[in-house]
Formats: structure tokens, sequence, C-alpha cells
């Protein structure tokens, strides 16, 4: 446990004895209590959220955009190999990637990115780098242009893995960086992963996460050929599309992209934010066929 943690449990055991000898007194004590109860389950959410801040100040990541990229990888490194896959998938005239804002940000030098020391995101140091890396990315993205994301990427595999076990895989990063998260969970956003306003937040921050991996072979504009994560900000979605009229033009044009580009049908779960019987939860990670990508975890509270 965290020492900051430890310490403040020491101190509210001996408080807690302390205040139900009293609390008993009253009449209505058990109404009292249970607030009692509420508002130290909240101190004990913000000390946890203000222990991750101070854990996350000792890790250092680097971002770079595109051009510090190919200036500090060689040809022959993992990094800059992986840089110009994504670069030629995105750059293709010829066959048009279907996240056209993704492409727009390339071209303008408006994306982050982040390289992972391992693909084995249930390592707790690399959720770490991960943590600190949307930490940082918060901090400009604001500076880095409307069509800015932050891409995180992972080694090449060391072991072949199915569509579906990095679908667990990537969930079980979800879960392990909700616990190094340096803020409390927003009251204003369900904990509840299948309800359709629900949205994973970190940093007091609603995103988008895209995940490309090597296992896709029909949905290939989610195939890559090492794990990548396709990190964004919701407030870039609201700018982006600031009407009706533009959100509903740029869906169409992206799933008409989507059924030239994959080898199936664009997934039926892909939709607009909040809309009755969707959730963000079925979108981040397709499977490589039409079936629902079912969260694992009805929710990412640390417990």
């Amino acid at each position: 446990m965290n020492p900051i943690i430890s310490s403040l449990v020491c101190s509210f055991l001996v408080g807690f004895a302390v205040c139900m000898s009293y609390i008993q007194r009253f009449p209505n004590y058990q109404h009292v209590f249970s607030k009692f109860c509420g508002n130290f389950s909240f101190l004990w959410v913000t000390a946890n959220a203000f222990a991750n801040a101070k854990m996350l100040q000792t890790v250092h990541v680097e971002l770079l955009d595109k051009n510090q990229v190919m200036q500090q990888y060689s040809t022959d490194t993992w990094q800059r190999q992986a840089y110009e896959s994504l670069d030629t998938t995105l750059c293709n005239k010829d066959r048009i990637f279907p996240c056209i804002y993704s492409t727009r940000g390339h071209k303008a030098n408006e994306l982050d990115f982040l390289f992972l020391e391992s693909e084995d995101l249930s390592d707790v140091e690399i959720a770490k780098a991960a943590a600190k890396g949307i930490v940082e990315y918060h901090k400009g993205a604001l500076t880095r242009g409307k069509n800015t994301s932050l891409v995180i990427i992972a080694p090449p595999p060391l072991v072949e893995r199915s569509v579906d076990e990095y679908h667990k895989l990537f969930w079980s990063f979800l879960l392990r960086l909700r616990k190094l998260d340096p803020k409390p969970w927003p009251q204003s956003i369900p904990k509840d992963t299948s309800d359709q306003q629900w949205c994973f937040n970190f940093d007091d921050t609603q995103s988008f996460i895209g995940v490309l991996t090597p296992g896709h072979r029909q949905r290939l504009s989610r195939y890559a050929p090492n794990l990548c994560l396709i990190y964004q900000p919701r407030y870039l979605f609201d700018a982006l599309f600031s009407s009706e009229k533009s959100r509903n033009s740029a869906t169409k044009t992206v799933r008409n992209l989507v059924d030239k580009y994959d080898l199936i049908h664009h997934s039926p779960d892909i939709s607009d934010y909040a809309l009755p019987g969707t959730t963000e939860s079925r979108q981040y990670f397709l499977l490589d066929q039409n079936e629902t990508a079912h969260c694992p975890y009805a929710s990412l509270e640390v417990k």
C-alpha cells in the first residue's frame, strides 16, 4: 500500500473508534454514521488520487512529434519502423485511411507519439509510463491543433496473440490506468461501463481510445504491426463536430471509407456518444468480425 494511504488508514482507524463511541449517543446515529462514511469515502478517493499524482511526478516519459521521431530514431529501430508503418497507412493516396481526421493531424504534425518499452500492458511500470504520457499530453493538447491525438505504440510482439487476447489485454490495461488516475472519477460520468453516458476518464478528462492490433486480419482499419492506442480527448470531437449537420456528414464519410477499406462491413456498434442503446465501451476495441466486444468489467472503479 502507498505510504501516504497507509498513514491515512492508521489515523482513520484511531479516529473511527473515538467517533463511533460519540456518534452512538445520538438517537439518529445510523443516519449520522452513513453521512460520516460517505464523507470518508470521498476523502479516501481524493487521497488516493493525490498519492497517484505524487507518484507520477517521479515517472519520466518523452512525447515526440513526427519530426522528433525521425531525428531521434534511426531506420533500423523498431520505433522508427512502427512510425513509418503508420505514416504509410495514413498517407496512402490510393487507399484512403477511414479516419481522415487522424490523417489530417499527422500531415499537420499535430500528433504526439509515446513509445512503450514493452507490449505487456499488464506490467505496472508500462501502465505508469502510459499514465504519465497522458498527463503530459493533456498539458499541451489544446495547443497541438484541432486534429491532435496521442499515439501510444508498443514494441513488436514477442508472442502471437488473437484479437480476443488483445481485447482482454486492453481492458486490463484501462483498469490499471484507472488505478493510477491522479484525479477522482467525475461525478457527471456513470461508473457503469454499459451505461450510454459512460466514457473513459483520466486526469479528469473524457476521452475516446481507438485500438489497433497485429491480430486484426479483416478489419484492416484496426490493424497495425505493433499494438497501438490512439488516445483522443472528447472535447476535440465537440469542437470538430459543433453541429448535428457536421457530425452526420462526418459519420457518413467515415463509414463509407471504412466499408471500402475493410474486408467486412463497418461495425454496428460505432455510433455517436450517449445515444440510447449504445455505449463507448463497445467502440474502443472492435473485434475482427461484426460481433459486439463487451467490456469484461462492469466498472473500472478502484477497489
